[in-house]
């Protein structure tokens, strides 16, 4: 273990059911956000809570590197793989000048996914705005499910 390994966090990130289940699926392979803690990513977990209707983690995937750039740099290098229209797109960063991309790789898909009620019961757990930091009785619920 290396000393950066001490400080790299797993991360839950509320993603939509239509990205969410293309992650899993592998077809996504990255994750756009307008803001994300940036330089102690690499390597981690991403594990991926599908927001309304599904309400349940689907399932990871290890976040190759997280890179800052200019919003019209990550549609031009990456729209391809982020399976996101440009309307939308442009919705969702809005007037920032700047965004986040989070490159995936070996994505694992839950053979059953694990619901919020089960989250809640079991570790009061809230479905973040953006992200939230997976602890250890989290993982164990989830790599145990």
């Amino acid at each position: 273990m290396t000393n950066l390994d001490l400080f790299k966090q797993d991360f839950v990130l509320s993603i939509k059911p239509e990205y969410a289940t293309r992650i899993v699926d592998g077809l996504k392979k990255v994750e756009l956000r307008r803001r994300f803690p940036y330089g102690t990513a690499t390597d981690a977990k991403l594990f991926i809570y599908a927001t309304v209707p599904l309400q349940a983690v689907l399932g990871y995937a290890t976040i190759e590197e997280v890179k800052r750039l200019p919003v019209h740099e990550i549609w031009r290098q990456y729209h391809e793989v982020a399976y996101i229209d440009k309307p939308a797109f442009d919705e969702y960063y809005g007037d920032l000048g700047e965004g986040y991309v989070l490159v995936l790789r070996d994505p694992v898909k839950l053979d059953v996914p694990v619901p919020l009620d089960e989250l809640k019961a079991k570790l009061k757990f809230t479905p973040p705005q953006s992200f939230t930091y997976a602890d250890d009785a989290f993982r164990k619920i989830i790599y145990g499910h």
